[in-house]
């Protein structure tokens, strides 16, 4: 009977941890800001390409862009309310309030984590300026440690009117963090103490200057640390950059990421993301409703390889499972996920189905 019952736990055990391999946890910003807009957690299946919702939380107000710490412990959100919050994930993957900190401007817009796990850095679109934190006590928020208010506008008078601060990112060597201004079209450059929590300019590059008008929303860094792909919103492109010694950002070339001949809505670009096997750049285009994906060249350059609409509307995010089998898009404004499969080989995507309903998606962050 012993050598019976160790036998059921032991399958019991093989089966949960094999049900957990199959599927991946991953949580869902929302732009919706009612009273009962909350955090979603959901289980994508990596067999079928099913999703599960799971549960939510709502201890934040309008929680737009998630970033989840480097030891997935943590996960961070900013809100409508002007703050950042902290949360404990648990090993059931369940969300533990932590604490909450004053995004020290309005209209916080992106939170992303140092890829040491000890600071956490926020842009607020609405504002104009950049935030940092320490993180401290099993992954809650210090009090600011460092903000900057931008100043600066640029040609397009009703989108860069003043500074517009949309993302910030560290270097996978986590010397420097780039700060985008959609305002201005600068990509702020520091230098960084994750220490010390000490930021400032980067004295061989404080700033680098893209095209007037382009208004620079995100980037993405290469795991090499050598390339950066810049996403410009307002003209709707994608600029290849190399960060040569020092972190100086340097242009390479800037492709389109819509066809030249659209003539429909009005079109801005949204999110960039790398393929985890870092060959492939892909973006989302909301107006053309589109997600586009190019393969990265030995030289840094990019060549387009697909652009896929089926079902996509408004995609404000999107992600690749860490896995590099499926997509994600998050349909801000048709309220639901979409899943579609990735050839990893090519960097080619195909629709998969449309899957759960999720109010005004705008971020989905894999765990």
């Amino acid at each position: 009977m012993r050598k019976l019952l160790l036998s059921i736990i032991l399958v019991s055990v093989g089966l949960q941890a094999l049900a957990q391999d199959r599927s991946i946890t991953f949580y869902v910003g929302t732009q919706d800001k009612a009273a009962n807009s909350s955090i979603t957690r959901c289980e994508l299946n990596l067999v079928s390409g099913q999703i599960t919702m799971i549960d939510t939380i709502n201890r934040s107000v309008g929680p737009g862009y998630v970033a989840i710490s480097p030891n997935k412990q943590n996960l961070y959100a900013i809100s409508s309310d002007n703050k950042v919050s902290a949360y404990a994930i648990g090993s059931d993957r369940k969300l533990k309030f932590l604490n909450s900190e004053p995004s020290e401007g309005t209209g916080p817009c992106h939170v992303s984590v140092h890829s040491t796990g000890k600071m956490a850095f926020v842009s607020n679109y609405g504002g104009g300026s950049f935030s940092a934190y320490n993180i401290v006590d099993g992954g809650k928020l210090s009090a600011p440690v460092y903000k900057e208010q931008y100043t600066g506008t640029g040609p397009n008078a009703k989108r860069q009117e003043k500074a517009h601060a949309h993302f910030a990112t560290a270097s996978p060597d986590g010397q420097y963090v780039y700060v985008t201004d959609l305002g201005s079209d600068k990509v702020m450059n520091y230098s960084v103490d994750v220490n010390s929590g000490k930021l400032e300019p980067n004295k061989a590059q404080p700033f680098f200057s893209g095209k007037a008008g382009a208004g620079p929303r995100h980037l993405v860094i290469h795991p090499s640390g050598k390339r950066l792909f810049l996403l410009n919103e307002l003209d709707a492109t994608v600029t290849a950059c190399l960060i040569g010694k020092k972190g100086v950002i340097k242009a390479i070339k800037t492709y389109p990421t819509i066809p030249a001949d659209y003539s429909g809505p009005t079109n801005t670009s949204a999110a960039i993301h790398l393929h985890p096997n870092g060959k492939f750049v892909y973006v989302s285009n909301r107006g053309h409703n589109s997600i586009s994906a190019f393969k990265i060249l030995g030289n840094g350059e990019l060549e387009m390889v697909d652009q896929q609409t089926k079902s996509i509307a408004t995609p404000r995010d999107f992600n690749i499972d860490p896995t590099g089998k499926y997509m994600i898009v998050a349909n801000q404004s048709s309220d639901n996920l979409v899943v579609y499969d990735v050839d990893a080989a090519t960097g080619k995507f195909t629709f998969k189905h449309e899957s759960i309903a999720v109010k005004t998606p705008i971020c989905v962050a894999f765990l």
